[in-house]
């Protein structure tokens, strides 16, 4: 059950309790069992405490800016540390009185605090000459507000930490550093927010913003790890672009079969953007290699010589196992479109149209399938199978030698079907929903 259930529950007790249909004592335990949850950030707290603590901060530096030039080096060392100095009072009043204060105000004193270190740092290094380069400044900024993600738990200071990480990794994948300076660091950076990871055990939920800017900062980082791997074993972005591109969809693979708890298995899909995200993008990588041919085959033979593609074969199958553990047919029919070009491979793939066939066939299951298992009680997507039949054929008939007549008056027949089985889909859930109350 998620929040909005347990809310309903508590709210239903009394009248249930008045009723004579349960005892105090059921009334208790059922209360016990699902407590209603302290509500986390809302995104509109969180947007005017970070609103609130960018404009303190902006004003600060402008005002010490003014007179920059005329001051000392104390006395700029002073007024690189003052700020600091108030964060940390700031944040200590907080974490004094715990929950006494309104969340916001824990997010304005955290976002506060990570600016201030950042410009501090900034103002240090450049009145001493420390040099390095931006990818390190961002770096040691994102390390110096794991303390504050720790201990506040600000939703604005975890949303910054992803996106630095994300674009320290992206960068840090074209540099060549040593592996210990790769992108290939950043799995440790995201193990940091550890309280934040989902179906990890801590007193607030994620945020469907929060989950979305995870995922994407994984996605985004993916890039730079890919990059790094490729580069560490002496290959060059230009002429491994091929094998960047499938490591790539392994890993999409690999990250949509990541295992969920029964109670995120439950969720709205919305809440699991590497499910949205993932099936987006391996439909659209399968309708792509339905015009393929054997160049793309090949392209996947080398690719699989990397010790990445490796581990994401022994991670997906393991995830896979899980997942069938779980009953998570229509993600593992999802994800079994990579499936398609290995096959391809071990039949040989000299076929220039051997690709292109067997993803259609398998791409024309696949909708079958994801509209069967719904009919059948089980999890499935029908929607998203009846789209996917329709651009199938869409596809096929944009690139036949059929006249204009024909495809036109196909289209307008599958554009028929579709809102047809769109409607009888929305009677059926609604149907679903009356009979479960």
């Amino acid at each position: 059950m998620n929040a909005s259930n347990h809310r309903w529950l508590q709210e239903q007790l009394p009248a249930w309790e008045k009723d004579g249909l349960i005892t105090a004592e059921n009334a208790a335990a059922l209360r016990q069992r699902h407590p209603l949850e302290e509500p986390g950030v809302g995104l509109a707290q969180m947007i005017m405490g970070s609103i609130g603590a960018l404009l303190v901060g902006a004003g600060l530096i402008t005002i010490i800016a003014y007179n920059w030039d005329d001051f000392t080096r104390p006395v700029r060392l002073l007024f690189a540390f003052l700020p600091l100095a108030g964060a940390q009072v700031l944040t200590f009043l907080v974490l004094k009185r715990g929950s006494a204060w309104p969340a916001w105000v824990r997010e304005c004193a955290a976002l506060f605090q990570a600016l201030a270190s950042a410009a501090c740092l900034a103002l240090v290094s450049q009145m001493y000459n420390l040099g390095g380069e931006w990818p390190e400044f961002l770096l040691a900024c994102m390390l110096l507000s794991l303390p504050l993600v720790w201990l506040l738990r600000p939703t604005s200071v975890v949303i910054l930490y992803l996106i630095g990480t994300a674009v320290w990794a992206v960068n840090q994948g074209w540099e060549m550093p040593v592996w210990h300076q790769s992108a290939l660091m950043y799995p440790l950076l995201l193990a940091a927010l550890y309280p934040f990871w989902p179906g990890a055990k801590h007193d607030q939920s994620l945020s469907t913003t929060l989950r979305w800017i995870l995922v994407l900062s994984v996605y985004a980082a993916l890039l730079g790890m890919i990059e790094a791997s490729l580069r560490l074993h002496g290959y060059n972005h230009w002429y491994s672009s091929d094998r960047a591109f499938w490591l790539w969809e392994l890993s999409i693979a690999v990250l949509l079969l990541f295992p969920l708890s029964g109670e995120a298995l439950a969720a709205p899909s919305r809440q699991k953007p590497q499910v949205v995200l993932g099936t987006i993008q391996l439909v659209g990588f399968g309708l792509g290699m339905t015009f393929m041919d054997s160049h793309a085959v090949r392209s996947l033979e080398n690719a699989l010589r990397m010790p990445w593609a490796w581990v994401c074969a022994v991670v997906g199958i393991t995830f896979a196992l899980l997942a069938v553990m779980r009953q998570r047919w229509a993600v593992l029919a999802i994800a079994g479109i990579l499936a398609v070009p290995c096959v391809a491979l071990l039949l040989g793939g000299t076929s220039s149209n051997l690709l292109a066939w067997l993803m259609n066939l398998y791409l024309l299951a696949l909708g079958v399938i994801l509209i069967v298992l719904e009919f059948s009680g089980r999890r499935g997507a029908p929607r998203l199978g009846a789209t996917l039949l329709s651009i199938l054929i869409i596809c096929r008939m944009a690139e036949s030698d059929l006249s204009l007549l024909f495809k036109g008056l196909t289209f307008i027949l599958i554009g028929c079907a579709f809102i047809a089985f769109n409607i009888a889909m929305s009677r059926l859930l609604r149907r679903q929903k009356a009979s479960a109350t």
